[in-house]
């Protein structure tokens, strides 16, 4: 089942108020009051919440199998856009009248706490590993000559970080990609047949493995593909988005 994006209720949105506007300036005796229809902004968060809280529990295809899942980051995302939606609804609608301010001096604080326990999970790698950092730019690795592949740590940080693994050099063994964007992106491609262990996790932000993809508030996933007990090579990629976004496909 597709459920509602934010963009296309936004969309609808946008597009529901130009006609409003259209109509009051072009056809003679409608006048629509546009700010009595804007008070009802939290219907935004409220259908969206009601969406991601239905999507947390699904199931997906992996392998020939259908898997159910339950997305605890999206479920949480999904309540706090309830109660956003039902207490500014309530307000502006004149119903109830809920003191938000310690619902916000709660929220900032917490995000922040999750921001630095995302960062804290990272690993560290020496200086001889792979790595990247990417600052307000962008960065491409790999491409189509044969390159090696080493275990190291990439940031992207308000930039962009292509990797191209389909030619890359894989080592025997387990070799470990960290992949950290903030306020930016990082986008992998690898190989269909490899062995992948993704372990993503954002903040005010999205990670994608696959078809597969987790966001919002807060959100994370751990998932295996292609992998096969005795596994002469397995590709672990730990991820986080802040503020931005991770996506590993295959290609």
């Amino acid at each position: 089942m597709r459920f509602l994006s934010g963009r296309f209720l936004l969309g609808l949105v946008i597009l529901g108020v130009g006609v409003i506007l259209l109509l009051n300036n072009l056809v003679e005796g409608i006048d629509i009051d546009i700010r009595q229809v804007l008070r009802l902004w939290p219907v935004i968060p409220l259908v969206l919440g009601l969406s991601w809280l239905f999507a947390s529990f699904g199931s997906s295809s992996a392998e020939g199998e259908q898997k159910a899942f339950f997305s605890w980051g999206q479920f949480v995302t999904a309540l706090i856009a309830i109660a956003i939606g039902v207490i500014f609804l309530g307000r502006n609608l004149d119903l109830f009248y809920v003191d938000t301010r310690i619902f916000w001096n709660l929220l900032w604080p917490v995000v922040l706490i999750l921001i630095g326990i995302s960062l804290l999970r990272g690993r560290a790698f020496s200086s001889a590993g792979g790595g990247r950092f990417a600052f307000m730019g962008g960065s491409e690795i790999g491409g189509s000559e044969p390159w090696k592949l080493e275990s190291g740590s990439y940031f992207a940080v308000m930039g962009g970080i292509e990797m191209d693994l389909r030619a890359a050099e894989i080592p025997q063994g387990e070799t470990i990609l960290d992949l950290t964007a903030i306020m930016g992106g990082i986008d992998v491609k690898v190989p269909r047949d490899l062995a992948v262990i993704f372990d993503g996790n954002a903040v005010l932000g999205g990670v994608t493995f696959k078809e597969h993809e987790d966001g919002g508030l807060i959100g994370g996933r751990k998932i295996e593909s292609n992998v096969e007990e005795g596994a002469d090579k397995i590709l672990r990629i730990q991820a986080r988005a802040i503020m931005g976004g991770v996506e590993v496909k295959e290609a």
